[in-house]
């Protein structure tokens, strides 16, 4: 008889079955709500915050004074309490980095670990009483996970890397891989696809991230004006291939394999017309 594949929780699986732990039973992890607008007069136990802050009728101030609550407990003990802030913005973090996982499905636990770093890196240094402050770090988690996929995609970009001749299947067009190429075609650094992910397709507010960046705001949309123009030129030069990291039909970018010979382009693929060089970074 063959052995039994043993299936392990995802780091968010066990995060959520870690909250759900502290937040069920006799004693639940809970947040007075007394000083708080919108929380009733008594300790109201984590999972019930969490219904209250996906809940559309919350409004967003009410929703920043009780993160900051939360951000500031797990800055002043940790432990729990960042267990408990992290169970809260769980639907959030998952939201942020779900694209990354359906683009590298093999390296989704890696992606999910990464995040969760990100994010408590995020919570150590923010400002409790910073607006939209849950986006704010949850934004932060989805930076260090998409990170952590362009150094993936890099990898496989240089050489060693094999391409074979099937198009891997949808979410290959994704915006978070043409910016991945565009970093490992050396054409934007990570931190300007970052500030392009995150602004454009993100939603982020662009002053917010200049605060982040430790830049003015006119600089970082200057800054951000310049990548947008060498990502134009990389997409329409002749050296952006849409299918550059392509495997077998079931594959994604992240699953082609690593160590083999490279073959050389097709030498056809474009007739009569001489290859152009990547767009400079200026």
């Amino acid at each position: 008889m063959c052995p039994r594949r043993i299936l392990t929780d995802s780091p968010f699986d066990t995060l959520e079955k870690t909250f759900d732990l502290l937040t069920t039973g006799l004693r639940p992890l809970a947040l007075y709500g007394t000083g708080l607008a919108g929380l009733p007069d008594r300790p109201v136990p984590l999972g019930e915050l969490k219904a209250r802050l996906l809940h559309p009728s919350t409004p967003f101030a009410i929703r920043d004074a009780i993160v900051g609550e939360l951000v500031a407990r797990a800055q002043a003990e940790g432990g729990r309490w960042s267990v408990g802030l992290a169970g809260v913005l769980l639907p959030g973090l998952r939201r942020a980095v779900w694209a990354l996982t359906q683009a590298c499905p093999d390296r989704a636990d890696e992606i999910e670990a990464e995040a969760l770093a990100a994010f408590l890196a995020a919570v150590a240094r923010a400002t409790p009483g910073r607006a939209r402050l849950a986006s704010w770090l949850c934004w932060l988690a989805r930076t260090g996970a998409a990170r952590l996929l362009r150094a993936e995609l890099a990898e496989r970009a240089g050489p060693g890397a094999e391409p074979v001749s099937a198009a891997p299947p949808r979410p290959w067009g994704h915006p978070d891989i043409v910016l991945a190429r565009a970093v490992a075609a050396d054409v934007v650094s990570a931190t300007d696809a970052e500030l392009i992910a995150t602004t454009r397709l993100e939603g982020a507010n662009l002053a917010a991230i200049a605060e982040d960046l430790d830049l003015d705001y006119e600089t970082c949309r200057m800054r951000r004006s310049r990548a947008e123009a060498k990502l134009r030129d990389y997409l329409n030069s002749d050296w952006y291939e849409p299918f550059d990291f392509v495997g077998k039909a079931a594959e994604t970018p992240c699953s082609s394999s690593r160590g083999r010979p490279r073959h050389g382009r097709p030498a056809d693929r474009r007739p009569g017309k001489r290859r152009s060089s990547p767009p400079p970074r200026r």
